[in-house]
């Protein structure tokens, strides 16, 4: 807080080669923060309210899936989207639109009489999340100097990250005396406080660009990516023998399409006029984040979709000491984020992420080897340990890829670094919960419990996600000692 706090008494001035930043800036950033930390913590929350939900709306596991998979849906679908409309509109109408859709849909969701309408405004939820969180990379990278590019980016670092950690908690306090619906009650006032106050107080100077919307784009871009996280969804959250559509034929298609859509923007952006700009990935270092990105995001989203799983099926912990044991997490991911972002501003990302890999793949290794017999301190502390090496990666990732780009591709560069990282949570859930499935059904067959037979499914994922996050190891240890950082002054859109 104390490092937007100095910058904000600076003069107005948002030239990159000034080590100062605008207060005007600083507010943005801060409003931007905050909105991102509370969308993403509404979309963590759902998953431990499923059964509740079920259980009083009366309907079955596949159907109340749509809840937590609609919403992933939806957000593969609008993120690829949020690069034009950050050129197109300034940021203030960005952020406007984007959290009255989130305030509208939490009205909707809280005051629902049925599935429907709630999935409805979940779905309406997902959009403005969807354009909240690549804006705030957008104007972090646009408007910070670059000195200060790592303190200023754990902050939003701090929002993507803790909030996942915390959304059990807090919904296992609220769950634990009142119903689902008063998830969204708590959220709204939240939500509304940031619409307003955002609005009201983010003046950043901008230019916005005269861009032409491309219908193909949009069409191929929804199809695509909305098929690759339907078929990994189906897999992921167990639903694949009810899919009206086969989980492989989903995603394969939606592989197909997304080539396309690739295709298409490649020729597009040789007139300047792609809705997702692919020229980012002609940088050497953007390219090698992204990499490292999907084999360290994979694991890190499997491992806290899958652990209160195992938690409570396995070792027996009710919702709300689930949570209480999630927790940690987010603070350590708090505290070694603020830590991180001053030492990437000095040593730049890869000793960070190198080290941060060796923690990380380590630390998954040990858990894979610990049962339901272990001790639940000795879980804990490797659980702690883990979320140590991943707090080194999540402000390096995202401050090497985007610190790198020029100001025309700053929203394109944010936009993929966010489709990317929904992309890679997605396969995440996918992958742990396969393994954790195919593996049970093997234990259960022989005659053991189900309890145990989940935690050596977990046991395998864990091992799974150690590989994984080694072949993120090799990625850092291929980026560039120096990361070269453009002196363009950037119009903040």
């Amino acid at each position: 807080m104390s490092d937007l706090a100095t910058l904000s008494a600076a003069p107005t001035n948002t030239n990159r080669t000034d080590d100062k930043l605008a207060r005007e800036s600083a507010i943005a950033i801060w409003v931007l923060v905050v909105s991102s930390f509370t969308v993403i913590l509404n979309e963590m929350m759902m998953a431990v309210a499923l059964p509740r939900v079920m259980g009083d709306l009366g309907i079955t596991a596949s159907t109340g899936q749509w809840l937590t998979t609609g919403y992933m849906l939806t957000m593969a679908v609008v993120i690829p989207a949020t690069g034009f409309l950050t050129e197109r509109l300034r940021m203030r109408a960005v952020f406007t639109l984007a959290m009255a859709l989130f305030v509208v849909g939490t009205i909707i969701a809280a005051t629902a009489p049925g599935f429907t309408a709630l999935l409805l405004g979940r779905l309406i939820q997902a959009v403005g999340t969807a354009i909240v969180t690549p804006l705030g990379f957008t104007a972090i990278a646009t408007l910070v100097p670059p000195s200060r590019t790592g303190r200023v980016m754990a902050l939003m670092t701090i929002a993507i990250a803790v909030a996942p950690a915390f959304g059990p908690a807090v919904a296992g306090a609220i769950l634990s005396v009142a119903g689902w619906r008063w998830l969204f009650i708590f959220i709204l006032p939240i939500g509304a406080s940031c619409l307003v106050i955002g609005n009201w107080m983010i003046r950043v100077p901008s230019t916005s660009r005269k861009a032409r919307l491309d219908l193909l784009s949009v069409v191929l871009s929804a199809i695509g990516f909305a098929s690759f996280v339907y078929g990994l969804s189906s897999f992921g959250e167990g639903a694949g023998e009810h899919a009206v559509v086969s989980p492989w034929t989903a995603m394969f298609a939606g592989v197909f399409v997304i080539a396309l859509f690739v295709a298409r923007q490649l020729h597009l952006q040789k007139s300047d006029r792609a809705h997702l700009d692919m020229r980012p990935f002609a940088t050497r270092t953007f390219s090698l984040s992204i990499f490292t990105m999907v084999f360290f995001i994979t694991p890190a989203t499997g491992m806290m979709t899958l652990m209160p799983v195992v938690l409570q099926t396995s070792y027996g912990l009710n919702p709300f000491q689930t949570g209480l044991f999630m927790a940690p997490g987010g603070i350590t991911i708090a505290i070694i984020s603020a830590v991180v972002g001053r030492f990437y501003d000095r040593i730049g990302a890869r000793p960070l992420m190198v080290t941060g890999s060796i923690i990380d793949a380590a630390g998954l290794a040990v858990l894979s080897s610990l049962s339901p017999g272990t001790p639940i301190w000795m879980l804990l502390g490797t659980y702690v340990f883990i979320i140590v090496g991943q707090a080194l990666l999540w402000t390096p990732v995202f401050a090497a890829a985007l610190g790198i780009l020029d100001k025309h591709l700053l929203p394109h560069g944010s936009a993929i670094t966010n489709t990317v990282q929904q992309l890679s949570g997605a396969a995440g859930i996918a992958i742990s919960f396969s393994l954790v499935a195919s593996v049970s059904a093997r234990y259960v067959a022989a005659g053991e419990g189900a309890a145990s037979a989940m935690a050596h499914g977990a046991q395998l994922t864990y091992l799974v996600g150690s590989g994984l996050v080694l072949l993120a190891l090799g990625g850092s240890l291929l980026l560039p000692r120096k990361l070269r950082i453009g002196t363009t002054p950037i119009a903040a859109h």
